[in-house]
């Protein structure tokens, strides 16, 4: 799995939800993405997905269609856009450690 492509694609869509893109409809499609991807969580452990990114996957399920509509919902799962940059910026690859 080219993990550094995946980092670049997660920072680039929640780069994209925490600026310009930050719309309720864009918040709930990204959500909605990965909420309803069912199979993906088995997927992602066959792909040896490492669980940080696992994680930050599986949060952009949660709680992100919150961001507009209830950000302190988003905020207390930490979902919101910036939150999860946060966490993708610090995701390990193998270029990075």
């Amino acid at each position: 799995m080219d993990l550094v492509s995946l980092k670049k694609s997660l920072q680039e869509v929640l780069d994209f939800l925490a600026g310009e893109g930050r719309t309720n409809a864009n918040c709930w499609a990204a959500d909605m993405f990965f909420c309803l991807s069912e199979g993906w969580e088995r997927d992602w452990t066959e792909q040896n997905l490492p669980e940080d990114f696992h994680e930050v996957l599986a949060l952009m399920g949660e709680a992100l269609h919150d961001t507009v509509g209830s950000p302190e919902i988003a905020s207390n799962f930490d979902c919101l856009p910036e939150q999860l940059l946060d966490r993708v910026r610090n995701l390990r690859t193998e270029t990075n450690g």
